[in-house]
């Protein structure tokens, strides 16, 4: 009697770890498919935090970049080469998009706030720039990448409001749809005609299209 129930004891005691075992089995189960999601929704975060395309994307929305495939600058307004006084250019640059206006342009003489030309006359412009763009845009940069000259092709002379206390210098950012009027003074030779444009440089790097101005002026007294 003793051993039937010692049997039966021992074959009880197996089956009690058997169903534990069964138990731990499928408590660890459960863990594995639990963590598993998290475990693949982590990886996917980690792969958008360092996926370049992704970050370029971005970076391009908030820049406003026009980049191609190369990685590129690209341009898709046309050149303005016939221009007059009073007209309006449209620029797309690395810089932003904005239109400028020639609002005007005369001669001053030699001499402005005791400030000598190195040539014979100074020439005085008035000019309005307004950002059309997405983005803030550098008025400041937009002027100075800009040039007057005697000559279509040749090289011409720079922006040198600063030195001119009477001059209303252009300074500061404009937003988008912000417009803003100032002035750019600088030397020049005496001509039949004078071109206000965007340095060659410019376009020769792909950062511009081309707009100038052509225009004729009186010698002053």
């Amino acid at each position: 009697m003793m051993k039937k129930l010692k049997g039966f004891m021992t074959i009880l005691f197996a089956c009690s770890l058997m169903l534990m075992a069964c138990n731990d089995d499928n408590e660890s189960t459960d863990e594995n498919n639990a963590e598993e999601p998290l475990e693949q929704e982590e990886q996917e975060d980690i792969n958008n935090d360092h996926n370049p395309d992704t970050d370029t994307e971005e970076a391009d929305a908030e820049t406003g970049s026009k980049e191609n495939d190369d990685g590129e600058f690209e341009i898709s307004t046309e050149d303005q080469l016939d221009l007059k006084l009073g007209d309006t250019g449209t620029f797309e640059t690395t810089l932003g998009t904005y239109e400028m206006t020639l609002d005007d342009a005369e001669l001053i003489g030699n001499e402005l706030d005791g400030v000598k030309t190195m040539l014979d006359e100074l020439i005085l412009l008035d000019i309005t720039v307004k950002n059309i763009g997405d983005t803030t845009l550098n008025i400041e940069d937009a002027i100075e990448s800009m040039h007057i000259s005697d000559s279509k092709d040749g090289s011409g002379f720079y922006d040198g409001a600063e030195d001119f206390e009477s001059v209303e210098k252009f300074t500061g950012e404009l937003e988008p749809g912000e417009e803003k009027s100032g002035q750019f003074i600088s030397d020049v030779s005496r001509s039949d005609q004078y071109f206000f444009r965007k340095d060659s440089g410019n376009i020769t790097a792909g950062s511009s299209n081309q707009v100038m101005w052509t225009f004729e002026l009186e010698a002053a007294e």
